[in-house]
């Protein structure tokens, strides 16, 4: 009604202006227009004529309009359906993708299990190479002793002491060895032959008796992290058992006149528990590994200063330590490894016999023994001049001491009766584990006689040594009927 309303106006505005024309309307005339404008404005009928001609139009819109809201709802219930029916996947895909928080927990637990079981189960050894000359004479008896280091590249580095001394035979070398990846090779890095009647500042040939080594990964001054394995000697400054004698530690590579002597009975403990050792005597030294620059650390007597040795030389630095607690504290504060040395003579290892219960070397092979090598609770077995030491150096360039548990049967040698010639056979088992706790590795290995009527060996040292990296290691039964210079590369399967 407003715009008919607006018509009208203007169409009442427009005879104003004419009236106000030339020809305005006359007085009649502008009577009867007024009276057809109030008419028109006042008539309903005209109103709902003009809006019923409006809504003849409007029905098609109005038609349209619902056609398309129709399709519209039409397509939105379908949305809507397919948008429901999507929202379900979703949420099914959604949550089977929550999953996923649980499942790389599940993988790593059982990857754990699969780890462990495979490393508990007892890897049978093979043998492959041999190392020692076997002979029938007693000359070339060897010991079964050993201090190894297990390189994370599968190769490995062993320390064998000789089994006596005094002679240019197989039974007094002390030899430092390489084994390879796969065990078909093994490389003389140095040996010597044992004497307590000679004594050499820097072993060509001879070394002396009283007296131990090791063989250590050490670094560069320059470059700590170009490390190479390298022979570290312990030993006298001259002949003479007396441990007042004792004239320190140096490496091979830098002579005798590079030796460092360990300020006397100052010892503090690595990280692992295990403390060093420097009361002088030949076959009690431990010195701490740096395991960031990858070198031994010595505390020099005369001037209380940390010595650093490298395979290079010596680095004095201008650190003093006065005392145990100070030694402690500095320990503390980096990341050290204590590295036991082996004697230079040590027949066989010690064990504890389990029918008396006693340790002593083990040398029988119709007892059996148990024991191990390392540091359980607050007991340390390790190197010197009754046990073997067995060591890892991570991928990381970490010195570490592992724990070498066996346990051993031997069933004695039986002579002929009325039931025939009997004979004996034994077993060993070992498991290799970190002073942690985590299984490295397991293996077993078992002899039988050769010789009609005799036994099979000294079992309890058998495994000499095995690389939990490569599975590669030494077996050697000691002495089988007749023979000595039994030790041989071996792999576990």
């Amino acid at each position: 009604m407003a715009t008919i309303q607006q018509a009208v106006q203007v169409m009442v505005d427009k005879l104003v202006a004419d009236m106000n024309g030339s020809t305005p309307l006359s007085a009649e005339e502008q009577t009867l227009v007024t009276n057809a404008i109030a008419r028109l404005t006042d008539n309903a009928k005209l109103e709902q004529a003009v809006v019923a001609v409006a809504q003849e139009h409007l029905d098609d819109s109005t038609q349209l309009l619902q056609q398309v809201a129709t399709s519209a709802i039409n397509n939105i219930d379908s949305a809507k359906a397919d948008l429901t029916a999507s929202t379900a996947e979703l949420v099914t895909r959604a949550a089977k993708l929550a999953l996923l928080d649980q499942i790389g927990p599940l993988t790593q637990q059982i990857n754990e299990v699969v780890a462990n079981n495979t490393a508990a189960t007892p890897k049978t050894l093979f043998a492959i190479k041999n190392i020692d000359t076997a002979n029938n004479n007693v000359n070339f008896r060897r010991s079964t002793s050993v201090l190894a280091i297990y390189n994370s590249d599968g190769t490995s580095y062993l320390t064998r002491p000789s089994y006596t001394a005094n002679a240019a035979t197989d039974t007094c070398r002390l030899d430092h060895l390489q084994i390879s990846q796969d065990g078909t090779s093994s490389t003389v890095l140095k040996s010597s032959f044992v004497h307590n009647n000679a004594f050499e500042q820097n072993p060509a040939t001879k070394v002396y008796q009283h007296g131990a080594s090791a063989i250590v990964p050490l670094g560069l001054k320059a470059q700590p992290n170009d490390v190479s394995f390298e022979i570290v000697y312990s030993t006298q400054e001259s002949l003479s058992a007396n441990a007042t004698e004792y004239g320190g530690i140096f490496v091979l590579g830098q002579g005798f006149t590079s030796r460092t002597l360990p300020k006397q009975d100052l010892n503090a403990r690595d990280k692992f528990g295990i403390p060093t050792r420097s009361s002088y005597n030949h076959n009690e030294v431990a010195v701490l590994y740096n395991n960031q620059k990858h070198c031994l650390v010595v505390i020099d007597s005369g001037t209380n200063l940390v010595v650093e040795k490298y395979r290079d030389g010596n680095h004095i630095t201008n650190i003093a330590i006065a005392n145990a607690t100070e030694y402690q504290n500095y320990v503390d504060s980096g990341d050290f490894t204590t590295m036991v040395f082996i004697a230079n003579t040590l027949a066989q290892p010690h064990g504890i016999n389990r029918y008396n219960h006693s340790e002593a070397a083990m040398s029988s092979y119709s007892y059996n023994y148990y024991g191990y090598f390392g540091l359980l609770g607050s007991e340390v077995k390790m190197a010197g001049d009754k046990f073997n030491a067995h060591y890892l150096f991570t991928e990381e360039q970490k010195l570490q001491p592992i724990n070498y548990i066996f346990t051993s049967n031997s069933e004695p040698y039986r002579t002929q009766s009325s039931n025939g010639t009997e004979n004996s056979e034994g077993e060993v088992n070992v498991v290799m584990e970190t002073l942690d706790g985590e299984l490295l590795s397991s293996y077993c290995y078992r002899s039988k006689a050769d010789s009609l009527g005799y036994d099979g060996g000294v079992i309890a040292t058998a495994i000499q040594a095995m690389n939990p990296y490569s599975h590669i290691g030494v077996i050697n039964e000691h002495y089988l009927y007749n023979q000595y210079g039994l030790a041989r590369t071996c792999r576990a399967i």
